[in-house]
C-alpha cells in the first residue's frame, strides 16, 4: 500500500459499515523493506475472521500517522488490530498495536488470532461472503474488555519495570566507571553548529534511552526546528539541557502522550478548555506538553504537527506564554 491509498485506507478503518476486523501489517527496514510476521501464515491462522493489508515502508507509515490520533503509531514492522466500528474518540488500547520479535513470529500471529476470535463473528468464510445474523453476547463483550483492560496494565508494569532495570544498570554503570549514564549525560559537543549538534544530541539521547527491540516501535519521526526553538538553548546548564531532551525524544517518537505528567494536548487559541486548537494557514496543527507539573511557572513545551507526520519543534516557554510561530 503507497501513500498515496492512505486515504482509502482511513476511510476503510472508519468505516461504520465495517464488519469485520482490519489487521494491518508494516514493513520493516531491518528485513529488507518486508514484514517481520509471515503474511500467509497470519492470513491462514485467521480463518476469514479478519481482513489483512499491507502497509510498505516508512513513506506510508508516516502518511496514515498525519490522519490517525496521536497514538495510534503503526511502524517498523508492528502490527496493528482495527475492529469495527472505530471511531477517533477511542482509547488507543482497543485498537491494539502488536510489536514483532526475531523468532517469536508464531507467538505474536497466535496473540493477533486470539484478539480477532475473542470478538462474536459477524462474517466466515463459510458465509460465502454474506454477513450472519448474530446476537450480541454483551457477557462475553464485557469479559472481553475487562481482559483487556488486565493486559495494558501488564503492559505498562512490564514497561516500568524494564525502565527501572534500566535505570540500574545506568547507575551501576556510573558508580563502577564502565560506561556513561545514560540518565544525564550529555552527547559530546562534535559541531560548531548549534543547530547540527542539537540533531546529534537528541539521536544519541534516542538510542541511549530506547534500547533496540523498541526502538522499530518507537522511531524518531523527521522533524526540524522552528524559528524559536534554538534561542532556549543557549546558556542553559547542562543538566537542564539534558532533560529537556529527554522530553523532546518522547515527544518525536509519540511516547510522551503515555506518560500522564507530560499531559500531551492541543494548544489552544486562548486559555479555555472549550477553546479550538490552533491551526496553521499550512494545516499544520498545535501540540503542547509540560515540562515541569506543580511548580510556579512551569515550563511548557509547544510544537506543530504537520500534514505529512512530521514534526515542527516551536518553542520552549513558562505556563503563561503562548505565543507560537
Amino acid at each position: 500500500m503507497s501513500p498515496d491509498q492512505i486515504p482509502h485506507l482511513v476511510d476503510e478503518i472508519f468505516d461504520s459499515s465495517r464488519l469485520r476486523p482490519l489487521v494491518l501489517v508494516t514493513t520493516s527496514r531491518r528485513n529488507a523493506d518486508l514484514p517481520l510476521i509471515g503474511m500467509p501464515e497470519l492470513a491462514t491462522s485467521l480463518l476469514g475472521r479478519a481482513d489483512v493489508a499491507l502497509l510498505s515502508g516508512p513513506a506510508a507509515a508516516w502518511a496514515l500517522d498525519a490522519r490517525l490520533p496521536e497514538k495510534w503509531h503503526t511502524f517498523g514492522g508492528s502490527v496493528r488490530i482495527f475492529f469495527a466500528d472505530a471511531s477517533r474518540t477511542d482509547p488507543e488500547h482497543r485498537h491494539p498495536s502488536v510489536d514483532i520479535f526475531p523468532g517469536r513470529e508464531a507467538e505474536a500471529i497466535r496473540y493477533i488470532t486470539t484478539k480477532i476470535h475473542s470478538v462474536p463473528a459477524v462474517w466466515t468464510i463459510d458465509s460465502g461472503g454474506s454477513p450472519e445474523a448474530s446476537a450480541p453476547n454483551q457477557q462475553l463483550n464485557k469479559e472481553n474488555q475487562q481482559l483487556v483492560t488486565q493486559l495494558n496494565a501488564a503492559k505498562q508494569e512490564l514497561v516500568a519495570a524494564r525502565r527501572d532495570k534500566r535505570e540500574l544498570q545506568a547507575r551501576v554503570a556510573q558508580l563502577t566507571g564502565t560506561g556513561p549514564d545514560p540518565l544525564s549525560a550529555l552527547p559530546p559537543s562534535v559541531y560548531a553548529d548549534a543547530k547540527q549538534q542539537l540533531r546529534y544530541e537528541i539521536d544519541q539521547i534516542w538510542l541511549w534511552r530506547y534500547p533496540e527491540a523498541e526502538r522499530a516501535a518507537w522511531p524518531l519521526r523527521p522533524y526540524r526546528f522552528g524559528p524559536d526553538w534554538l534561542a532556549y538553548f543557549t546558556g542553559i546548564r547542562p543538566a537542564q539541557r539534558r532533560d529537556i531532551l529527554d522530553i523532546v525524544t518522547d515527544v518525536l517518537t509519540g511516547r510522551a502522550a503515555e506518560v500522564a505528567g507530560r499531559q500531551v494536548r492541543p494548544h489552544r487559541t486562548r486559555a479555555d478548555g472549550s477553546a479550538p486548537q490552533r491551526v496553521r494557514e499550512d494545516g499544520a496543527t498545535a501540540w503542547r506538553c509540560n515540562i515541569k507539573t506543580n511548580s510556579p511557572a512551569a515550563p511548557r513545551m509547544t510544537w506543530w504537527k504537520l500534514r505529512d507526520g512530521s514534526l515542527e519543534l516551536g518553542r520552549i516557554s513558562i505556563h503563561d506564554d503562548t505565543r507560537l510561530r
